[in-house]
């Protein structure tokens, strides 16, 4: 019996794969089919402020815009020949992904509700969707109804992906793959605890190996790569942004759809065998990837694949009013909860005085982290380019805009001359090389195209100190700028000695490479430096100004830049040009 069981069981699958290959086997013809992507929405799936707004239209371009144009090519070539995807980092950035991660955790997710009711046929998992937390992601991918893709992220206890690695999509009969990559550089920006039992694959090699097998597996008649990586250059394997990399030299793509770094690009890449589309939609609904498709099919076979790419703009396209209708309800609970008061701030405080020394702003922080930590010393960064807090009542908001990262605060083991080789560091990224002989305080440039002045690295990884008194001489050359005077009370600040040094879980994780290239402590060591780990920045002052009442932004001045008559006159300048 259990043999005659077997044997119908295995007619039924010879004649199930007989089935599969006649269907998947297309006519003679052309089949067209169009190809949209988003990514890097952070959040922005209202096109309403939450603050000091009755009405709408106060964003230039959000998901309700991108609804209308999904709903317009519906429409014109339905959605069998349509296929949706988003490429990552979708759950941090704004107040309505902040409320459904760590407010209400209850209701569905108000990322899942907006992908399952544009219909996306997969989402990809970006670096800041990690961030929240396994108990955020995981719902976030059972909510969804729609694959959440990373082929590269190994559950280290299965040695299989962790998400779905990808998905296959039939449009108009068409077979289409689509594999899905996650920044493999998590581990260097985000803590342990959030991506516990999570390894991440660097792309080409896991990539390779995934298209060879989606290929002989199963077959497709297009395949996708959508991963959440930046576009770098042709020559360079950057772990963290090798998109034209990728084009130009990994074999088996029809088209790549980039992420991560906030770009806009339509452009064409030989890679030998054919030109390859690489598309990039900029950032929070900015613009829209879009290919255009057409397969010609011969004999069963596909015999010439066109793409034709390009970037759709948003701004200007009327937000879909069914869509704001259906979401309003979300809305207004985000509204109200970021307009929650919390306490009141006593002085006016700005992040444009972080650049030019020391500033309440900055203070704060410091001083929070050391009061929280018991530490020795605290570092800190400007992480709003350019927020102004007025004084008076504080909203969430205003907590959101002082600070906008969910930072966990960590403790760590650092020698003296680690804590200064560490700000040498941080002041030879934030400070112009020769600043008397430049004009120029800060290591900025122009953008000629724009118009605009800009640092030429990443703001939020100028770190400042408290805890100690010290001055950064801007006539000497990198390496040799800080001079460490003493701690703060006045005791001896030495070199050989130990310090608890108080800082943020991406810090602490490598972010910003300051403890690695700039403390010189060896990556695979900087773990074993945690002496602590304490809860989230944001909510420690949030805590803090509850129980007070009102929050007091004190400037320490415990830094300063020599000579500051020099200085200052350079700082007047740089502030002008930057903030203009």
């Amino acid at each position: 019996m259990k043999k005659q069981i077997k044997f119908l069981v295995l007619l039924a699958l010879v004649a199930f794969a007989a089935t599969s290959c006649s269907e998947s086997k297309l006519k003679d013809g052309t089949y067209n089919f169009e190809v949209y992507a988003t990514n890097d929405l952070h959040g922005r799936f209202f096109d309403s402020l939450y603050v000091s707004n009755n009405g709408y239209k106060t964003h230039q371009h959000s998901l309700a815009s991108v609804s209308t144009v999904i709903n317009e090519a519906r429409n014109n070539i339905g959605n069998e020949h349509l296929v949706l995807l988003d490429i990552g980092d979708h759950l941090q950035g704004d107040n309505a992904v902040y409320y459904s991660n760590f407010v209400d955790t209850v209701s569905e997710h108000i990322f899942s509700q907006v992908m399952n009711y544009l219909e996306f046929d997969a989402t990809v998992v970006g670096n800041h969707d990690i961030e929240p937390g396994p108990a955020v992601y995981d719902k976030v991918e059972k909510e969804l109804n729609m694959p959440y893709l990373a082929a590269n992220a190994i559950d280290t206890k299965t040695g299989e992906p962790y998400f779905e690695p990808y998905t296959i999509l039939n449009k108009g009969g068409v077979k289409i793959a689509v594999i899905g990559m996650t920044n493999p550089n998590i581990p260097n920006w985000l803590a342990p605890h959030l991506w516990d039992g999570i390894k991440f694959e660097e792309i080409v090699p896991s990539l390779e190996h995934w298209i060879e097998y989606v290929r002989e597996k199963e077959q497709p008649h297009f395949l996708i790569v959508a991963m959440h990586a930046g576009l770098g250059d042709e020559a360079s394997d950057s772990m963290e942004n090798p998109a034209r990399y990728v084009a130009k030299n990994v074999k088996g793509i029809d088209l790549l759809l980039a992420a991560h770094d906030h770009r806009i690009a339509a452009e064409k890449i030989d890679n030998g065998e054919k030109e390859i589309w690489l598309l990039e939609g900029g950032s929070r609904a900015a613009a829209l990837s879009k290919a255009s498709v057409a397969l010609t099919v011969k004999d069963g076979a596909v015999v010439a694949t066109n793409v034709d790419g390009e970037s759709i703009s948003m701004e200007g396209v009327t937000p879909d009013a069914e869509y704001m209708a259906h979401f309003r309800d979300d809305f207004l609970k985000v509204k109200e909860f970021t307009n929650r008061e919390v306490g009141t701030l006593s002085n006016t405080i700005s992040s444009r005085d972080a650049y030019f020394g020391p500033s309440a702003y900055i203070d704060m922080i410091h001083t929070v982290q050391l009061n929280a930590s018991g530490a020795d010393i605290s570092f800190a960064a400007p992480l709003s380019f350019n927020a102004t807090i007025n004084k008076g009542v504080l909203n969430y908001q205003n907590l959101l805009d002082i600070y906008p990262f969910e930072n966990q605060l960590n403790v760590i083991e650092l020698t003296g001359q680690e804590v200064k080789d560490y700000l040498e560091y941080s002041y030879s990224n934030w400070l112009n090389e020769e600043p008397v002989r430049n004009g120029h305080l800060l290591n900025i440039s122009k953008d000629e195209k724009r118009d605009r002045w800009s640092f030429n690295h990443p703001s939020f990884n100028f770190d400042s100190a408290a805890g100690i008194k010290y001055e950064v001489d801007i006539t000497k050359n990198k390496g040799n700028r800080v001079n460490i005077i003493s701690m703060a009370d006045g005791s001896n600040f030495k070199a050989d000695a130990t310090y608890t040094v108080a800082l943020t879980s991406y810090r602490a994780s490598g972010g910003g490479y300051l403890l690695e290239n700039g403390a010189g402590i060896p990556k695979e060591e900087i773990q074993g430096r945690i002496i602590a780990l304490h809860a989230d920045i944001r909510e420690i002052l949030y805590d803090q100004i509850q129980s007070n009442g009102t929050l007091e932004a004190k400037k320490l001045n415990q830094w300063r830049f020599v000579p500051n008559n020099v200085a200052d006159i350079l700082a007047e300048r740089d502030s002008k040009v930057l903030f203009k």
